[in-house]
């Protein structure tokens, strides 16, 4: 069984007075990955944000190797080795694709992933170095946003829904990305809509409903009708 990298312990997060998350559990082994699954507003992202310290919650309600990080400021969780991939990637205008990977870098950790290894992953980005990242693709986009990310070498990255508004051939190759990248010993997170293309990936999975943990566990241990059923809130 893997160790235990980071413990999610009745997270409860709050926009003002709305309560978001309700006593979230889950737990993430080195290398692994696990689906976050859920209908739209179920709370994929704030618990997203929650890890990455962009939403508050107590000190003890996320542990990283066993020590309190909730509620530390991002970039000192970011420099703690949780990177994130946001939804919509975020790209800096501005810069090229390399300029917008060499950022993700700035305070990396020693570590494996470096640009030849991230053009390695994803050889159209070395070719299109010089572009402007915006001026890419989503697909492309997205796999800068994802470079990015590994450029810091994190030990667990947080993909926030990785294959919104991409084609289907797009999505493969970035799926195909996944393998290799927790290969390496990366941990991720990976909140996704398409739900049996995510359980296909993953070693665990949990599924949030309302801000609650409706199912968790391992994709082969649940058939189809009971994650259908944890998804939409539906009573079997």
């Amino acid at each position: 069984m893997a160790e235990t990298l980071l413990a999610i312990c009745g997270l409860k997060a709050f926009y003002g007075d709305f309560q978001a998350l309700f006593g979230v559990d889950l737990e993430l082994g080195a290398g692994e990955v696990l689906a976050l699954i859920g209908a739209n507003g179920a709370g994929k992202s704030t618990l997203l944000k929650a890890i990455t310290g962009l939403v508050p919650c107590s000190s003890d309600m996320v542990l990283l190797r066993g020590e309190p990080i909730g509620g530390e400021r991002p970039d000192r969780i970011a420099r703690r080795g949780i990177a994130l991939v946001p939804e919509g990637r975020r790209l800096f205008r501005s810069l090229s694709v390399e300029e917008n990977l060499v950022i993700g870098g700035e305070r990396a950790k020693p570590g494996r992933w470096t640009l030849d290894a991230v053009y390695q992953l994803f050889p159209i980005l070395g070719e299109r170095r010089r572009r402007p990242g915006t001026a890419l693709s989503g697909g492309q986009q997205q796999m800068v946003a994802i470079g990015r990310a590994l450029m810091a070498n994190p030990d667990i990255i947080l993909f926030d829904e990785i294959s919104l508004g991409l084609a289907p051939v797009v999505i493969k190759d970035i799926y195909a990305a996944l393998r290799p990248i927790a290969a390496t010993g990366v941990s991720i997170i990976l909140v996704e809509q398409d739900v049996s293309r995510a359980l296909g990936v993953a070693k665990t999975f949990v599924c949030l409903q309302e801000g609650k943990v409706s199912l968790a566990g391992r994709p082969a241990e649940h058939d189809r009708a009971a994650i259908t059923a944890a998804y939409f809130g539906m009573h079997r």
